[in-house]
């Protein structure tokens, strides 16, 4: 280790210190320890963002972090270990508007090396975050800017999009938003259908369209504007007509390969007169074809990494160019394949993953660096998860694809437009699928070994599975409880519910509805889960239950509950506990103004009378428009006083607001109750 080296070792340890300690001098210190890790060359030695990309289909952003050393994240695979932080903001034109943050849980794993003898670092992470981005119709293209901001073991302050990062960097790039659907129903029978399925709502539409006259082909009219056409070879020549960036065997592969590939005589014969008397050489196409290979003129592998929290590929890739993606947003475009390997024997033998797809088009009006986009492929990692005693470090691959799905048994193979990409991951530790035995590991979406078996809150500290985002410490739950766990197919499991206040229990037994995945758009499968006449469940397949979800339902107590899962067959049951609140905070504002709005004047002294009550109270902050304040974070019931002299505006408010700890929906948190009273002063 050199001396920029110890040196940095030595800042990221006082980093920790610094941070924290909520000392006056803090902006000031942390100014100067800025310098000196810059004067040491140290803003990404430990960690850096790669790129930042966006699926369109799954509304997903994704920023790929690349952790570089074997040291400095706060302990090793067995302990909390630290945090990247990456908050996202988005440019529509008129300022970065803040959406949120995720991320990256890293620890100090020691670089071992692969097959090769290559060492395996750096170690490529993903960190994503959903968003609601704005659109618009297919004519009117949505490319924001993206922004995406790294800090290591904090989390970059809100609404600052030009925040300097001490450990870690800022990276900026272009996206493409999804356009809303706009279609017209012309067709009177499908309005038919509509109204047989409002009147029977048991009814799918599916089902209306065999008892209506006409409804298959109204039905199959709808789910043609829905999803789009595909452009036939003459709209494609018609298209590109007078574009010499896009040549015939780009425009025309999805056509020539069914030819190239044929053995009848006769129907190729035939399908080359149709190319000729479009005015296009099949000769030459195929010609052009033949020395094409791994061409990334158009699109072009960058990054690849885990999504850590999701447990999926993600593979960032760029669109380079306005044209040659067969038709534009308003049309079914065309498909960039990545498939996915790995090297899970540690061998040099590849195994194929899987692949997935994104759907893009011809954008005339393309940023000049062009477009960001994310692939995404779910995997369930049970099958190879270990002990955090033993870091699994895996080498992957991407193979990017244009138009033709990449092969499913040579790893080394290129097609026509294209590249490939290696990188390294680190398996997410824990109990996996190979050993059966009752257990889960997400609870009200919180991992279990951050829930207190003592009192079922959260532990300090705690942050939602799928994100990293904080959560309160001691926080119960409410609302829906989601409980997720590796899926031993094949297998039946069930979840006993205790009160630990009245000691009644009972199975959860109502249906729920688990999200998987499809290879091509929609991307998305939904399958109802139903329990069996003793309360058992059956473990789905990861394609249809890519979140591992095992139940979801709502207790509707604010008591203590014990959570029991069984597997049919097998001795024992896991267990976990978890407080319930289900009650906001209860709270009262009361003005003494003799039920008149304007009984003050100007320089009187507001007075009145204020409480807060919840049981996992968080704080509560009492405001006076005119000036003067009070805040707290205990229960209360008090009288208060607010001066108004000197103030500018007759009319005015005291407001009450009061939040609670509780963990809502399994997803999200500072539940809140509001209150005010509208006061106008009168001029003595």
């Amino acid at each position: 280790m050199n001396e920029k080296e110890q040196n940095l070792h030595s800042l990221r340890g006082a980093f920790n210190v610094l941070h924290v300690s909520g000392h006056p001098t803090t902006v000031k210190a942390l100014a100067n320890f800025k310098e000196q890790v810059a004067a040491n060359s140290g803003n990404t030695y430990y960690e850096q963002i790669q790129s930042v990309s966006y699926n369109p289909d799954l509304q997903l952003l994704e920023a790929i972090v690349s952790t570089k050393r074997d040291s400095g994240y706060n302990g090793n695979l067995c302990t909390t270990g630290s945090y990247a932080f990456v908050r996202f903001y988005l440019n529509y034109g008129n300022g970065w508007q803040d959406q949120g943050y995720s991320a990256v849980n890293e620890h100090d794993i020691p670089t071992g090396t692969d097959c090769t003898k290559s060492p395996e670092k750096p170690l490529s992470y993903s960190a994503s975050l959903k968003i609601v981005p704005k659109t618009n119709r297919c004519s009117v293209h949505v490319l924001p800017q993206v922004r995406a901001v790294l800090e290591w073991n904090q989390i970059p302050p809100a609404n600052d999009p030009n925040y300097s990062s001490v450990w870690g960097n800022t990276v900026d790039d272009h996206i493409q938003i999804k356009p809303k659907n706009e279609f017209v129903v012309a067709n009177p029978v499908f309005n038919q259908l509509v109204e047989l399925t409002l009147l029977h709502p048991s009814l799918k539409l599916a089902d209306a369209a065999n008892l209506v006259p006409g409804g298959q082909t109204a039905l199959e009219e709808l789910k043609a504007a829905v999803n789009g056409q595909p452009l036939e070879l003459s709209k494609l020549v018609e298209l590109y007509k007078g574009n010499k960036e896009v040549s015939a065997a780009r425009f025309g592969l999805q056509q020539a390969l069914p030819i190239m590939q044929s053995y009848d005589a006769a129907e190729v014969a035939k399908n080359i007169d149709v190319w000729n008397k479009l005015g296009i050489d099949f000769n030459a196409v195929l010609a052009e074809l033949s020395e094409t290979n791994a061409n990334v003129s158009y699109e072009q592998l960058e990054s690849i990494g885990l999504d850590y929290n999701l447990e999926q590929f993600v593979a960032s890739f760029r669109v380079k160019r306005p044209a040659g993606y067969s038709g534009d947003l308003c049309t079914n475009g065309s498909l960039e394949y990545v498939a996915f390997w790995a090297d899970w024997g540690h061998n040099c033998q590849w195994d194929y993953v899987g692949t997935t797809t994104v759907n893009v088009h011809d954008i005339n009006d393309i940023p000049k660096d062009g477009l960001s986009y994310a692939a995404v492929l779910p995997y369930d990692f049970n099958k190879v998860r270990r002990l955090c005693s033993k870091p699994e470090v895996v080498k992957i691959r991407a193979v990017l694809s244009w138009g033709v799905s990449p092969s499913v048994t040579d790893a080394n193979k290129l097609e026509y437009w294209g590249n490939r990409l290696d990188a390294y991951i680190q398996i997410k530790p824990g109990v996996g699928s190979g050993v059966l035995a009752p257990i889960f590991n997400i609870l009200g979406g919180i991992p279990v070994d951050q829930i207190s078996d003592a009192n079922g809150l959260t532990i300090p500290g705690a942050k939602f599975a799928l994100n990293q985002a904080a959560v309160n410490d001691y926080s119960p739950f409410g609302g829906v409880i989601v409980i997720q766990g590796p899926s031993f197919v094949g297998n039946k499991y069930r979840i006993k519910v205790t009160d630990l206040n009245t000691l009644a229990s009972y199975y959860v037994n109502n249906d729920f509805v688990a999200v998987g995945w499809l290879m091509v758009p929609p991307y998305v499968q939904y399958t109802t889960v139903s329990a069996d006449a003793n309360f058992y469940y059956d473990y789905q397949t990861f394609d249809k239950n890519t979140d591992n979800v095992l139940a979801r339902f709502s207790p509707g107590t604010n008591d203590l509950l014990r959570i029991d899962l069984e597997i049919e067959g097998v001795a024992g049951a896991f267990t976990k506990y978890i407080q319930m609140d289900n009650l906001s905070p209860v709270i009262s504002l009361q003005i003494d103004d003799l039920g008149n709005c304007s009984h003050y004047k100007v320089g009187d002294i507001i007075t009145g009378s204020f409480s807060v009550y919840d049981a996992h109270l968080l704080s509560y902050s009492l405001v006076s428009s005119f000036g003067g304040s009070v805040n707290g974070t205990s229960n209360i019931s008090s009288n208060f006083s607010f001066p108004t002299a000197g103030t500018t505006s007759p009319c005015g408010k005291v407001s009450l607001v009061a939040y609670e700890r509780t963990i809502y929906d399994s997803q999200w948190t500072n539940n809140y109750s509001y209150t005010e009273q509208i006061i106008c002063l009168q001029q003595k």
